[in-house]
């Protein structure tokens, strides 16, 4: 048997392996074709509460059995919609209990620590600070 020969008979039986991973896999992959894709996460928003926010953080309130928080207040939104409100005054929260809140919550708590430390942080209070030392 020559060289070519040898060649032929090794592509014969690679064509043939792969003929039979596609009957095999073939019916396995054209079923994951029939499931719908993974939804894409719905947009999520925290922000400063505003007046026009005041129609939707009643809803929620009046959802969660709760007053509304003392302001200024951090609200989530997901998909453009209001559903968890943190008081950045006093830390209280109050959330839609019907939808899944908790990333928002847990974002909205992150958000309140990072204005807290901004707060502290601030150049001016600082100077002033300094100067009130040197000037006692």
């Amino acid at each position: 048997m020559n060289h070519s020969n040898l060649f032929l008979t090794l592509i014969r039986q690679r064509a043939d392996d792969i003929d039979r991973r596609a009957q095999m896999l073939g019916p396995l992959l054209a079923g994951l074709a029939d499931e719908p894709a993974p939804a894409a996460p719905e947009p999520l928003t925290v922000r400063l509460g505003r007046a026009a926010d005041w129609p939707a953080l009643s809803l929620v309130a009046e959802l969660d059995s709760a007053s509304l928080p003392a302001a200024p207040l951090l609200v989530g939104e997901r998909d453009g919609r209001l559903i968890a409100v943190l008081s950045l005054s006093d830390g209280a929260v109050v959330a839609n209990p019907f939808l899944q809140t908790s990333d928002v919550v847990a974002l909205l708590e992150l958000r309140a620590r990072q204005i807290s430390r901004e707060g502290r942080r601030r150049p001016g209070r600082a100077i002033a600070w300094r100067l009130s030392r040197a000037g006692s």
